[in-house]
């Protein structure tokens, strides 16, 4: 069983990555934001103040408007104490022999 951080952090870098356009590298990304995982609302204070920094040191754009606003959305709403459609359709495609 993950922790409710891995959860969040695994799904924030999901959403980062469809956010920018290109695969965010975790490891990097674990390191900025690993403090940042006991709440949405940390994570949301991450995204405010720290995500430009942590784009720019991987040579990726910084987001803007509507893609940060989406972005703080899903940070804000994701419950890691329930699963997201895509891993309850994953669970029932992995039993199958």
């Amino acid at each position: 069983m993950t922790t409710p951080q891995r959860r969040r952090f695994d799904h924030f870098a999901i959403e980062l990555s469809l956010a920018i356009g290109e695969r965010v590298p975790r490891h990097a990304l674990w390191e900025a934001c690993a403090r940042h995982l006991e709440s949405a609302a940390a994570l949301g204070a991450f995204c405010r103040a720290g995500l430009s920094e942590f784009l720019a040191s991987v040579g990726a754009a910084p987001l803007e408007g509507r893609a940060s606003a989406r972005l703080l959305h899903e940070v804000a709403r994701f419950d890691p104490a329930r699963r997201t459609p895509e891993e309850v359709l994953g669970s029932l495609f992995a039993s199958r022999p």
